[in-house]
């Protein structure tokens, strides 16, 4: 985890169809190079160049880069590729039409998660080692140990209604209210995943 804070840039795109615009286009052209899967995490130029996998065979066929060969492999590039202002990636001015948008007046609630144990004195403090079951399969369990997790990061979509339902239009200090059930469905069982890794 240091080495990608420290030499990589988080990108995140949409893998939900081939969209018509300049991120469906660098899409593609990651896709092209063996790149692919929802949920996976590639080591790509600017330009679209995969760093994963080998000379070979430029793809990590699915799976995720391994990051200090992703760095390795971005190292040993022309440094006319690597330096500052090589490439310049414009802001996506237009989005395909087709592209999902949320409804008028919804609200997108952006959220943390991070796993906490408690000090001698019974205050929550972050924990520096966490153990997590990873997928649970017919021979039971896959557990993993996290060193210095970072916190995970989950967004949850409010329509206008929920918004209203979950803030009254007189709110007041101490004051509790029922939530609907679809709107607490949504909110507990369906955003507070397990989301730390």
């Amino acid at each position: 985890m240091k080495a990608i804070r420290e030499n990589f840039l988080p990108v995140v795109i949409t893998l939900h169809g081939a969209y018509k615009d300049a991120e469906g286009d660098f899409w593609k052209s990651i896709h092209g190079q063996g790149g692919w899967g929802t949920g996976r995490f590639h080591g790509v130029t600017a330009a679209g160049k995969m760093l994963c996998g080998t000379a070979e065979r430029p793809g990590c066929g699915g799976g995720s880069c391994n990051p200090q060969k992703a760095l390795a492999r971005w190292n040993a590039l022309p440094e006319e590729e690597r330096r500052p202002g090589a490439v310049r990636v414009e802001h996506l001015a237009e989005m395909d039409p087709a592209f999902p948008r949320r409804p008028e007046g919804s609200l997108i609630l952006k959220g943390y998660n991070r796993p906490l144990g408690r000090d001698e004195a019974g205050r929550l403090v972050r924990l520096k080692e966490y153990r997590d079951c990873q997928e649970l399969s017919p021979d039971g369990p896959h557990w993993k140990t996290f060193v210095d997790p970072e916190p995970g990061r989950s967004f949850l979509w409010f329509t206008e209604a929920q918004c209203k339902a979950v803030v009254p239009a007189d709110p007041q200090a101490g004051r509790t209210i029922p939530l609907a059930e679809p709107v607490a469905d949504r909110i507990v069982r369906l955003t507070l995943l397990n989301t730390i890794y």
